[in-house]
């Protein structure tokens, strides 16, 4: 049986390298769930903007921001309207990317809901329920797959999708938007150091020590449980 200080460390390990309780997308890999965001935990705006474009296959702008959520770490913010068709043809907007995030813990999360008022998001009309993340193999580049049979036409919103960083500080980043054609502009991505696990693993184990020695140094009363 595990010492309880052990059981405790080895669950705050998990909170403290994982900042929500989403959808976390580990890199080399695609296809994940996107969780629905929680707009309680939303925190307060540091950084936005708004990009407007055309590719060869269609037209929009795409909404970027950068929030410190209520837990304390960084939230990136990407949602696109499509406007119309590109200068040679007109297709449906398949993928939106951010980058770059190698190295740091990200969560995906998705809104269909105006998260801001009057700022630059929107409520969407292209849900995003059926939409899945993917991040490449150094963890660098996140991205968002929108539901392939729905995928974003004509003139509409995307969801908001939201990345959920354990990182605290930012600067600037990019973001592309995709299908047989692309639209790249400058958005956010996070900076600065960020615990190593076994970091975060010897300080907690040390909480653990300082408390079985103290529990020690006192006289409990244990009760007697029984089983039915």
């Amino acid at each position: 049986m595990r010492k309880p200080q052990l059981l405790i460390a080895s669950a705050l390990l998990g909170l403290a390298a994982t900042p929500s309780l989403a959808t976390i997308v580990p890199p080399a890999t695609g296809g994940v769930a996107i969780t629905a965001f929680d707009t309680s935990t939303q925190g307060t705006l540091l950084d936005s903007n708004v990009l407007t474009g055309q590719s060869l296959t269609f037209a929009g702008s795409m909404a970027v921001a950068v929030y410190r959520n209520t837990l304390g770490t960084l939230d990136f913010y990407y949602q696109f309207a499509r406007t119309g068709a590109g200068t040679q043809n007109s297709d449906a907007v398949e993928r939106i990317t951010g980058a770059n995030f190698a190295g740091y813990t990200v969560d995906a999360l998705f809104s269909d809901a105006d998260l801001d008022g009057a700022g630059i998001f929107t409520a969407s009309n292209n849900p995003g329920a059926a939409a899945t993340a993917r991040r490449n193999l150094d963890g660098g580049v996140v991205g968002v797959d929108l539901d392939p049979s729905n995928p974003l036409a004509g003139t509409e919103i995307s969801s908001t999708y939201i990345f959920r960083t354990n990182a605290t500080e930012y600067e600037a980043g990019t973001f592309g938007v995709i299908d047989g054609s692309s639209f790249q502009g400058i958005s956010y991505q996070p900076t600065g150091a960020v615990p190593e696990p076994a970091t975060w693993a010897m300080f907690i184990l040390g909480f653990g020590a300082a408390g079985a020695a103290m529990r020690r140094g006192r006289k409990r009363t244990l009760a007697t449980a029984t089983t039915i």
